[in-house]
């Protein structure tokens, strides 16, 4: 089984994936918290270092050039230097960022952490950036630079913030020229609008996240089934993938009008910062589909690719070869193991099912 995972990681530095969203700068100030300020009752930092990252849809974009995937990106930031920054981080990646449109209109996302080197803690977050929508020029040009590049992708992943870029306008018509070549589309629901990712294909959104687009609460017993229901009947989708922590991930497929529910459990060893963990659940996911994998493949690869990225600090990422060691270390990724069972009104039971089916397009969310 290790030896099927390993054929499919050798296929990544042969998949083309597009992604499309909210790029983000991720600034961080380590240094020194030794006294409380005379002013007010809060910590000083003394500097001592500054670093900076890729985040939102650029840390998505990290994560699959850290696996070997050839990518692309599409989005829009200000005239600004944070924007500057960005586009130089891209080009250091060895991204195109042609597709990066320029907007002075808005202000580029830049997420500042101030953290501690005695604590390795963040103690404090700004935020400065425009949330607002692209506007339509912008959208025009946004996907006539899709269109263009589709024949060249294998594979979309669509990296939702609500910061602007995915606009319903946006992310339908992704969906429609994708589906009409057949590509796999990746689509993060941070949105509770249903409406904005009708048609995704494959939803991937946390357990939060699901609560938010089927209004259900997590504090209901039974409420995962239900609100995994209410989204396939409502938001005409193929598959739902659900990140849940430190219970793993939950697929929910729909093959003969029943919705079917494989859980697989966390491979997590230790939780030290779940920071950008669902951008590389999702990109891992998104990416093994683009190489071939059926879904129940793809998101068994990608909780062992989170698994690994929990146990690290701060927005990092994993390498295939992080992902082959731990595959030699762990061998519960054998389908044998799985959890499968059809959803009714009185609750889960148990069923044998047949072999897992390629999937043909995503969504997924993170947080901001």
């Amino acid at each position: 089984m290790v030896e099927m995972y390993s054929d499919l990681l050798l296929k990544f530095p042969h998949s083309r994936v597009l992604v499309i969203g909210d790029l983000m700068l991720d600034e961080s100030l380590w240094g020194h918290i030794q006294r409380i300020s005379p002013e007010a009752p809060v910590p000083i930092l003394n500097l001592e270092r500054r670093g900076y990252a890729l985040g939102g849809a650029g840390n998505v974009v990290t994560n699959l050039k850290t696996l070997g995937a050839r990518v692309t990106v599409l989005g829009a930031v200000g005239e600004d230097s944070t924007g500057r920054q960005i586009a130089g981080l891209l080009e250091e990646l060895g991204v195109d960022g042609q597709g990066v449109l320029r907007d002075p209109t808005r202000r580029s996302s830049r997420k500042t952490r101030l953290m501690s080197l005695e604590h390795g803690q963040q103690v404090f977050r700004m935020d400065d950036e425009s949330a607002h929508p692209i506007d339509q020029p912008r959208e025009d040009a946004l996907l006539a630079k899709l269109e263009a590049i589709l024949p060249n992708v294998d594979a979309i992943l669509c990296s939702d913030y609500l910061k602007g870029v995915l606009t319903e306008g946006v992310l339908q018509e992704t969906f429609r020229l994708a589906n009409r070549r057949n590509l796999q589309v990746t689509v993060a629901p941070k949105d509770a609008n249903r409406n904005k990712y009708r048609g995704a294909g494959v939803l991937v959104p946390n357990a939060v996240e699901l609560a938010r687009l089927a209004g259900a609460s997590v504090d209901e017993n039974g409420w995962l089934p239900r609100a995994a229901t209410k989204v396939f009947n409502e938001m005409a989708i193929q598959a739902l993938l659900v990140t849940r922590g430190r219970e793993g991930m939950s697929l929910f497929e729909r093959p003969n009008g029943e919705v079917r529910k494989v859980d697989i459990p966390t491979t997590a060893r230790s939780v030290y910062d779940v920071t950008g963990a669902g951008d590389t659940a999702v990109s891992v996911f998104t990416l093994s589909v683009a190489a071939g994998a059926d879904r129940e493949t793809a998101a068994r690869l990608a909780n062992v690719a989170a698994g690994i990225v929990v146990g690290k600090r701060g927005t990092a990422s994993v390498t295939v070869e992080e992902i082959q060691q731990r595959l030699t270390e762990f061998q519960g990724l054998a389908p044998e193991s799985r959890v499968e069972s059809p959803l009714v009104t009185s609750g889960l039971q148990s069923l044998q099912v047949a072999e897992p089916r390629r999937a043909h397009t995503v969504a997924t969310g993170s947080n901001d």
